[in-house]
């Protein structure tokens, strides 16, 4: 046996010979994150491993690692995600009539449940009042980057565990909005919008089911009580989620369809939400379409080398001057990683300098600028311990083909082409950022007039604001449930086709991208 000694927690366990760094911490109560749910491959487990208390450390990923003797271990702390506003904005409601009405103080809660980030806003019901907001990180990431893992983590016995990891990072957002201005018992409403696995996680309910046949949800519709659903707010309180259509198509792109009124529109739209499950709906007031492409955490900070979520420190815009990186840090801190925006960019800029190819490997024209670290693959440093590799790279365009792949699977299944679609809505949080020439440089995005463009920002969240203070919208909401149809891309010929296709700078049918045309 051998004691293991986390000096930055002040916590200490004993372990039999072999037992993983990551299980040793899980035993002392330490928090490790595991994006890739300890596969090895994203490299952010990271912890410093010694002899003695102070004595030289070891850099190692804590789940690859054995412990083998006595260790001291000191797992560096994640900087603070919580970023809350004092908005006190008007809400344009034409019907004002919240889900609860109670004279006197009469809140309501909003939340967006993302797989990466959580958004909530506390609403004045009464006057249609936008109060506080705050977004910060879902820590169920410390048991897998995206949706799959966290299902099988769930399989193992994980639900609990996942879902009071959802409801801390819930609770720490609504502390940080009320923060003694008022009774947490003063909300009396709650909204939930997410996709359908972290619905399901947010209710305790197991999500197994949507990855085995028939791939159906276990809940398509819930409301549950405030002292049911274990939040912050009254007891009393009405929870209500936001429904779900499909196992991988959940309430935040139902919330994300009428946020953008594509329900009530007679012009054809495409909404994209740019997260980690890759969402599209196309449609109008007439048909609604939708499909999930799993595309992967690589823009919301997971799965590349660097990167990270949209907060101080992260390189957001990148542009190559001559043979000289130039960027951005949001803050304007010294740069630790780069966020979803700043990834978008890098690649277009390295395409369009010469520095990778088509397929997204590194040119003869880059080789004084790369480097390469033992048995690591090759990498271009950005600044400081900032890079990109090879591996990230490939990373992103496969995010990026299952994106633009799912918008030309579902015009090619309705028998329309781009050119007949009036709106391109981007949606989510990080949507907001994207540069759209770096987007549709690099082919995330379709290559049509930019006036056709939409940010929505966070529609998941808006969609849920509405929602608790109007019956139109919660009537809309039930409507547009009823009638979107659900494509599944995992069966679609279509798909494979298109994303075979789309897995090269910017797609092997450069007619799709005429802007790219003499690059």
């Amino acid at each position: 046996m051998h004691k293991v000694r986390f000096i930055s927690d002040n916590a200490e366990t004993e372990v039999s010979d072999g037992t993983l760094i990551s299980d040793a911490a899980k035993a002392a109560g330490v928090r490790i994150e595991l994006p890739c749910n300890g596969k090895g491959r994203c490299g952010k487990c990271v912890v410093f491993v010694s002899g003695t208390e102070n004595g030289g450390s070891e850099r190692v990923l804590a789940c690859q690692t054995p412990v083998t003797k006595d260790i001291y271990v000191k797992v560096p702390k994640k900087e603070g995600s919580v970023i809350a506003a004092n908005d006190h904005r008007k809400l344009k409601i034409e019907d004002l009539s919240p889900v609860v009405k109670k004279d006197g103080t009469n809140y309501g809660l909003a939340i967006d449940i993302g797989t990466t980030t959580i958004a909530v806003s506390i609403l004045d019901m009464n006057h249609g009042i936008e109060l506080y907001t705050a977004t910060g990180e879902n820590r169920q990431r410390l048991l897998g980057e995206d949706v799959l893992a966290r299902i099988q983590h769930a399989s193992e016995g994980g639900t609990e565990e996942l879902r009071s990891l959802v409801l801390e990072s819930i609770n720490d957002l609504i502390d940080v909005c009320l923060d003694r201005r008022c009774d947490p018992r003063s909300v009396r409403s709650v909204y939930v919008s997410g996709n359908t696995a972290m619905t399901h996680l947010f209710l305790g309910i197991d999500p197994t089911p949507i990855r085995e046949e028939p791939y159906e949800p276990v809940v398509r519709e819930a409301e549950i009580t405030g002292k049911e659903s274990k939040l912050s707010v009254n007891p009393e309180a009405r929870v209500i989620c936001m429904p779900s259509v499909s196992a991988y198509v959940g309430g935040d792109v139902t919330s994300d369809i009428v946020a953008a009124s594509m329900d009530i529109d007679e012009k054809m739209s495409i909404m994209i939400d740019v997260g980690t499950n890759g969402e599209v709906a196309l449609g109008n007031k007439e048909m609604m379409i939708v499909c999930s492409s799993s595309a992967g955490p690589a823009f919301e900070g997971g799965s590349v080398r660097s990167g990270m979520l949209a907060r101080a420190g992260a390189i957001d815009s990148i542009s190559i001057v001559g043979n000289e990186l130039k960027y951005t840090v949001i803050a304007g801190k010294v740069p630790i990683g780069i966020c979803g925006s700043g990834l978008i960019d890098l690649i277009a800029e390295l395409f369009k300098a010469g520095w990778i190819d088509k397929k997204g490997y590194f040119t003869e024209k880059a080789r004084s600028e790369i480097e390469n670290k033992g048995a690591e693959t090759k990498f271009l440093r950005i600044v400081n311990d900032v890079i990109i590799t090879q591996e990230d790279i490939n990373t992103i365009l496969l995010t990026k083909a299952s994106i633009f792949s799912s918008i030309r699977s579902l015009l090619m299944n309705v028998g329309i082409g781009i050119d007949d679609v009036e709106n391109i809505y981007i949606a989510g949080g990080f949507g907001n950022f994207i540069d759209i020439e770096s987007a549709i440089s690099i082919g995330l995005f379709p290559d049509v007039p930019r006036e056709k463009y939409v940010y929505l920002g966070n529609a998941s969240l808006a969609g849920a604001k509405y929602a608790l203070l109007s019956g139109t919208y919660r009537k809309r909401i039930a409507e547009v449930f009823k009638r979107m149809t659900y494509l599944d891309l995992g069966s679609n010929a279509v798909f494979f086709e298109e994303y075979s296709s789309a897995q090269f700078l910017p797609h092997t049918d450069i007619s799709l991208f005429p802007s790219s045309k003499g690059e």
